[in-house]
């Protein structure tokens, strides 16, 4: 074999190796077990809030992300999905939508790693008493 064939094959080996660790750890940047809810009703909607994501810290075993789409509720359609390390935590809309509840699975007890919080919903109006940086508007 000739010295420009080995290097070749030297360089496209690191090149494969280096895309297997860097496929390796973008699956490992997110959490594998999931839930989704989703809620729907008959109402019209307008408007989408989009919720920045949340997350439970390791060792947080539960929380409650507030809904803004109340006075009057109006949700059109409501969707979170939560991930988490362990198994897929299980997740529910508070009656009177006014917060989702997140409870973590974890036998071990340890709550490893952060859960993320991922919530939308429709609405038929815009709010104006919501802090912005907590949700982003869109007409639909």
């Amino acid at each position: 074999m000739s010295a420009q064939l080995k290097f070749s094959v030297i360089v496209i080996v690191i090149i494969c190796t280096i895309i297997n660790i860097s496929n390796g750890k973008s699956k490992m940047d997110h959490p594998p077990h999931c839930t989704v809810v989703t809620k729907d009703t008959d109402y019209q909607s307008k408007y989408r809030f989009d919720y920045k994501p949340a997350y439970l810290i390791p060792g947080q075993r539960e929380a409650f992300q507030p809904l803004f789409c109340l006075n009057p509720p109006t949700v059109n359609k409501a969707v979170t999905v939560v991930c988490d390390w362990v198994a897929p935590p299980m997740v529910q809309f508070t009656i009177g939508d006014d917060h989702v509840h997140v409870m973590r699975v974890d036998p071990s007890g340890h709550f490893l790693g952060n859960a993320v919080i991922t919530t939308y919903q429709l609405c038929n109006h815009n709010l104006h008493s919501v802090n912005e940086s907590e949700l982003v508007i869109s007409e639909l």
